[in-house]
């Protein structure tokens, strides 16, 4: 991609000019008590005259590299000023708008208010004496208020209690404040990266209660998701991405006509409807929060060996569904074992490719009150493959049929739903749904898609993951569905409440689509 070249060094520069808060919490990298006093925010001060200007660093983003080679310098050296949106292109600096942040959530629990000046003191090894002339302490009231809180900062940099009890999420989490992890695992997905922050951004979800988990693994060679990644997560967290995003599609806009090739041939044979309302969609912001930077970001890397194409026939072929979602288990296991934090009262797994989805999708799941819960997932076709089809098969109802099936297969077997080789008879959250009917409505569940998946956070501190073996012969998701609903929670979705993925032409589309554009050619 090279819509973001130059990114991290227009970033960097503005940083400089506009004196940005720094990149870690405890103010380590400040060079004297002037620049401190000038620039840190403790969570709970009154006056707030001196918030931040910019926001991307005063919120945590964690970069864990783990088995991987490159520096960031040179990752991001593609990425270096938002002045270049194409290689070879020049266009105006911008000028960007940031917001202020005010929201105590923004500065709570590991962004508490530590000094690092004070915690040095003491891990050097201070003594206090406290001396009493006939049972009165003769340290004065500021003493004793300043010796009060320098000792609550030590205990903030190394001690941490939590009551697990107000943590178990409730119905109404944007009232009641309550924290979320959303994570999203990403595999050779810098396309898809824009339309994944248009919608992170669309949702109305308050910000300040979201941390952002992403888990970067097994790309191919020369992709640059991590590099992308970096880049639109800082704008992110300045407030300054959807002012990126406005350039990058005008750039299009302007040059699309000089584009060749059969990249979206596809788009001739879709709903022109459907293109419309995706058209459209992000035209005009959806709330006054839009921009709004989240609590914070997490970005991972690491590897789990997963060689699988990430082609739709690659990746959807039966023969690969079982190691292929075992590693996937894997990956999301590690993920939730390294970002989730003892505050967070609910999780939320995204897939990066959703095309439409309602920036209400986190309340409209969470008010049901399941402890696991999806939406229906369809996805649009070409007009003459009918036009639209279930896109997420593995929400169901467990059957006879399926249960009879399994005893036959042998302890390692996965069964992969969707696919004659195992005829389960089961009822398919994707085939009850109603276009018409009430979006309300929650079926109990057995088995899950991982597209969107709402998920309490007590159920995986009470052991619940998505299993990277096979349990009861399934794996990942699906796996994850019965493993919830055998210790006791409640596993829900709703038939008539739909999100689309995005289509990605198979083999055989393909070849029907090259068809008919020859066919259109003769005439």
């Amino acid at each position: 991609m090279d819509l973001l070249i130059k990114v991290k060094k227009g970033v960097q520069n503005k940083a400089q000019q506009e004196e940005l808060l720094p990149t870690s919490r405890n103010n380590s990298n400040y060079g004297d008590e002037e620049q401190k006093k000038n620039s840190f925010v403790p969570k709970r001060r009154k006056t707030l005259s001196s918030l931040m200007k910019l926001t991307v660093f005063s919120l945590l983003i964690i970069i864990v590299y783990i088995f991987w080679g490159s520096s960031l310098t040179e990752m991001t050296s593609k990425y270096d000023s938002v002045t270049n949106l194409h290689a070879g292109q020049n266009t105006k600096t911008a000028s960007y708008k940031t917001k202020q942040l005010t929201e105590n959530e923004y500065y709570d629990h590991d962004f508490e208010d530590i000094e690092p000046a004070v915690v040095k003191k003491f891990d050097n090894g201070v003594q206090h004496y406290l001396i009493s002339q006939y049972g009165t302490d003769v340290l004065t009231p500021s003493d004793n208020e300043v010796y009060a809180k320098e000792l609550q900062m030590v205990l903030d940099a190394s001690v941490e209690k939590y009551d697990l009890s107000t943590f178990t999420g409730s119905s109404n989490g944007a009232t009641n404040r309550d924290h979320l992890l959303l994570c999203v695992p990403l595999r050779d997905a810098e396309h898809v990266l824009p339309l994944m922050f248009k919608h992170l951004m669309n949702l109305t979800y308050p910000h300040e209660l979201i941390d952002l988990a992403f888990l970067v693994s097994d790309c191919s060679e020369g992709d640059r998701t991590l590099d992308a990644l970096l880049a639109y997560s800082k704008h992110l967290q300045n407030g300054t991405l959807s002012q990126v995003f406005t350039e990058m599609d005008q750039y299009e806009m302007d040059h699309s006509k000089k584009s060749k090739g059969t990249k979206n041939l596809h788009l001739k044979y879709m709903n022109p409807d459907y293109l419309k309302l995706v058209d459209t969609s992000f035209k005009k912001r959806k709330h006054s929060n839009y921009d709004k930077p989240f609590r914070s970001i997490q970005v991972f890397q690491k590897d789990f060996g997963q060689i699988i194409g990430q082609g739709f026939s690659d990746r959807h072929a039966v023969k690969v569904q079982g190691i292929r979602r075992k590693l996937m288990g894997r990956a999301r296991n590690w993920l939730m074992a390294n970002a989730l934090k003892p505050y967070h009262a609910w999780v939320y797994w995204r897939d990066a490719d959703i095309e439409l989805c309602p920036g209400s999708v986190i309340e409209d799941l969470m008010s049901k009150d399941y402890d696991v819960i999806v939406p229906n997932v369809w996805r649009p076709l070409p007009e003459f493959l009918d036009g639209e089809q279930p896109y997420d098969l593995n929400s169901w109802i467990e059957s006879d049929e399926a249960l009879k099936l399994a005893k036959t297969l042998d302890e390692d077997d996965v069964i992969v739903e969707g696919y004659a080789e195992y005829p389960t008879w089961r009822v398919h959250l994707a085939y009850i749904r109603d276009a018409a009917g009430d979006p309300n409505e929650v079926v109990d569940l057995d088995g899950v898609g991982g597209v969107s998946i709402l998920a309490k956070a007590k159920i995986f501190r009470s052991g619940v993951q998505f299993p990277a073996f096979t349990f009861e012969n399934h794996a990942e998701t699906e796996a994850f569905g019965k493993m919830a609903r055998k210790m006791g929670f409640r596993v829900g979705g709703l038939p008539h409440y739909t999100i689309w993925h995005i289509y990605e032409p198979s083999d055989d589309d393909l070849m029907e689509i090259a068809n008919k554009e020859r066919q259109n050619k003769r005439g």
